[in-house]
């Protein structure tokens, strides 16, 4: 099986997509998560019939994959019968997994997303946006954007980041440029999500006391 893969921003290491059979519920994504973390592999990012590990992967480790697959009921399928937005979202997906993807971590190797997409796939960009556009009705920038923007929403919730921080890790030039697009994508500030998390934390202190 020929495994398509792009550099990952944390070490130069690949992230590998694989396309699954008979996933159909959260509890499917949560037995491959599992099964296959126990194993030793670094999972990225599961979806129902996606899954996004960090490579290389050798012929071994993907019959190993493929065995843990195989007990659960699951199967991979042959990457060739993916299609360019499967693949293409499971590269997105999986690089926005990631816990930082700033400028100075990336480092001097660092290259744009879109050239990452671009060799991994094969196609050039402007034919690889066309394609996903048709099948998705949202264009591949848009997407990105919005996982970015979901990345953002996860960690203002989740996490105690300032919102200098959050703009650094995910790429963002200046914590303006964050608000801006935060502000055009949901209609909301990020103070907004961030006071969720505040009341959050309020609402479990009350109960532990």
């Amino acid at each position: 099986m020929e495994i398509e893969t792009v550099m990952s921003p944390m070490d130069n290491r690949q992230i590998v997509p694989l396309r699954i059979k008979g996933m159909v519920c959260d509890r499917c994504i949560e037995v491959v998560r599992q099964d296959l973390s126990r194993a030793g592999f670094s999972v990225l990012d599961v979806h129902l019939g996606l899954l996004s590990l960090l490579g290389p992967l050798s012929s071994d480790a993907m019959e190993t994959i493929k065995t843990l697959l195989d007990k659960q009921g699951f199967n991979l399928i042959d990457d060739s019968r993916m299609t360019v937005q499967h693949r293409v979202k499971a590269l997105v997906d999986a690089y926005f997994s990631q816990d930082d993807i700033s400028e100075s971590k990336i480092g001097s190797a660092n290259r744009r997303l879109s050239t990452q997409i671009q060799e991994a796939i094969g196609l050039d960009y402007d034919t690889i946006s066309g394609q996903f556009t048709r099948a998705e009705s949202v264009t591949l920038e848009q997407y990105i954007i919005g996982r970015r923007i979901d990345k953002v929403k996860e960690w203002l919730v989740y996490s105690d980041l300032t919102l200098t921080e959050i703009a650094h890790r995910t790429g963002y030039s200046s914590v303006q440029h964050l608000s801006n697009q935060f502000r055009q994508q949901t209609g909301l500030t990020p103070s907004f999500f961030r006071q969720i998390r505040n009341e959050k934390q309020a609402l479990q202190q009350r109960k532990n006391k």
